[in-house]
């Protein structure tokens, strides 16, 4: 499995997932002719010549329900961007766009993740055909169609004359939504997975900490957070783009959100409100509880982000009866990985986790080889990682542009 993710101090981050050193790549054939699509296709036949664009096409689904989202994909980027209002096929010959599943269409190699989210686009003269090998795949293929259409020395919309086979490199495409200052508006957040849908973004993790209800506990919720209905409709908003929405604790350390309430002080590890005590089975209950609150929330998705970042007290609270040293708190933050992993892995989650200080290199073999280290940041770890067979996730930070989203 192949992944990526991102990472940003507001709402916005797109990461690729890569050892490879950064090398300026030769621009594509596409490219010099003019057109562009993110991310660059993997397979494309271009042929001499361009077919103009225009309300002149109409479409035929096929055996495609209506209301598909790759169908409501088209005809809304149309209407929105074009201003063409796409019609129904009824018996013209041409100038039609055919849309269709046909699992295999696209050979993409051994991993089905991958192959899954597979299509081939060609456009010709009076036809275009998209077909996906699965819905994933076609809605994918809707979306490059509609990067491509660029506009001509007249003014008309033009595609090139060519055949698109494409597939993804990765297998996780993360951004990150970082709400820990600021409450956005559901609107907001939809219109965000517009946006990501169009660039084939299939995972956000979004690290909620008060601005989540938290049913068992609902003194940690902010006024205004998100309810557990609210959480589950902008999850099937983005389920229905193929976009998981991955939810993202922070605990046990960066908890000062939960433990600044007087009922959770006794769990302090450090007399103040960072870290919870790892030593104290209420911790655990604690943390637990809002992971099964969160859980319930966002039906549908198969992670949980588990932060784990910066657990500097792992084994300082009064409670622990080890001394505090290197050892202990590298087996306190495994301890706490494993427990983590277990607890998710019964409600049907895989974990993702920041693995860091204080984890010590001769422990990372004791990590379930599924967790999925969140942060390829600590080379020492590698090694054993890759042996393990453990994947990671490769990030850059970037702000997001937008007045939204505000550099905090």
């Amino acid at each position: 499995m192949k992944i990526s993710a991102a990472f940003l101090p507001g709402l916005l981050a797109l990461l690729l997932f890569t050892f490879t050193s950064a090398i300026a790549q030769p621009p594509t054939e596409l490219f010099l002719r003019g057109y562009s699509v993110l991310p660059s296709p993997q397979k494309v036949e271009l042929q001499s010549g361009d077919i103009e664009f225009n309300d002149a096409w109409v479409y035929d689904a096929g055996k495609i329900a209506k209301d598909h989202i790759a169908v409501r994909s088209l005809l809304r980027e149309l209407q929105e961007f074009h201003r063409i209002e796409l019609r129904a096929a009824t018996n013209q010959p041409k100038n039609v766009i055919h849309l269709s599943v046909a699992k295999g269409t696209v050979q993409t190699g051994d991993d089905p993740e991958l192959a899954k989210q597979g299509y081939r686009l060609k456009i010709a003269p009076g036809l275009i055909e998209i077909t996906g090998n699965t819905d994933q795949g076609l809605f994918y293929g809707v979306q490059t169609m509609l990067h491509l259409l660029r506009t001509g020395t007249r003014g008309q919309l033009l595609l090139p004359v060519a055949t698109i086979e494409d597939w993804p490199k990765l297998q996780l495409r993360f951004l990150h939504w970082d709400t820990k200052h600021h409450q956005d508006r559901i609107e907001t957040l939809k219109r965000y997975l517009d946006w990501a849908a169009r660039f084939k973004i299939n995972m956000i993790a979004f690290e909620l900490e008060d601005k989540f209800e938290y049913p068992t506990n609902p003194i940690i919720g902010a006024p205004g957070a998100f309810t557990a209905a609210e959480m589950q409709e902008i999850v099937n908003y983005g389920l229905e783009r193929f976009i998981q929405i991955v939810p993202n604790i922070q605990a046990p350390a960066h908890l000062a959100y939960a433990l600044k309430h007087t009922q959770f002080a006794h769990l302090r590890a450090d007399g103040n409100n960072y870290q919870a005590c790892l030593c104290d089975e209420e911790s655990y209950k604690l943390i637990f509880q809002m992971y099964d609150d969160i859980i319930k929330a966002t039906k549908g998705v198969e992670y949980l982000f588990v932060s784990t970042d910066e657990v500097y007290y792992a084994s300082t609270c009064a409670k622990c009866s080890k001394p505090d040293n290197e050892e202990n708190r590298s087996l306190k933050w495994v301890e706490f990985v494993r427990r983590a992993r277990d607890f998710a892995a019964s409600r049907g989650r895989r974990i993702l986790v920041w693995a860091e200080y204080p984890l010590l290199t001769e422990h990372v073999k004791m990590i379930p080889p599924d967790v999925i280290d969140g942060v390829i940041g600590e080379e020492e770890y590698l090694k054993s990682e890759n042996e393990m067979g453990m994947r990671q996730l490769g990030y850059t930070s970037m702000q997001g542009a937008e007045f939204l989203f505000p550099n905090h």
